[in-house]
């Protein structure tokens, strides 16, 4: 992807900083996530490989757009995620990322997230 350019948004962060990823290349990394997931042959199991590029073009549009102030629930309505699985999720990704579950508590409560 390419270097990421400054977000005209920027200067609107609420809790100031960098923008965290630029949604053109988040855009363009999730379109060719759905491409190669669309050529998975069917009743052939999905690699890691490719799940793993999903979810972090997802993870970081996602959290893009709430930094930048699109604040709206991150499954959608009718689709039920059981709490376990939720747990299991941030689980992964906070040790992926190496944070603490008390670091998370402590940005949660300086950025009003």
């Amino acid at each position: 992807m390419s270097s990421p350019e400054q977000d005209p948004r920027a200067a609107d962060l609420p809790e100031g900083g960098e923008v965290i990823a630029h949604i053109p290349d988040e855009e363009a990394a999730l379109r060719a996530f759905a491409k190669r997931l669309s050529e998975v042959p069917e009743g052939e199991p999905i690699s890691n490989e490719i799940i793993q590029e999903g979810l972090t073009a997802m993870v970081r549009l996602y959290s893009v757009k709430f930094q930048l102030g699109e604040r709206w629930e991150p499954f959608s309505e009718g689709g039920m995620v059981p709490a376990t699985a939720a747990m299991i999720m941030c689980t992964t990704m906070l040790k992926a990322v190496n944070v603490e579950v008390f670091e998370l508590g402590m940005w949660q409560s300086w950025s009003g997230a």
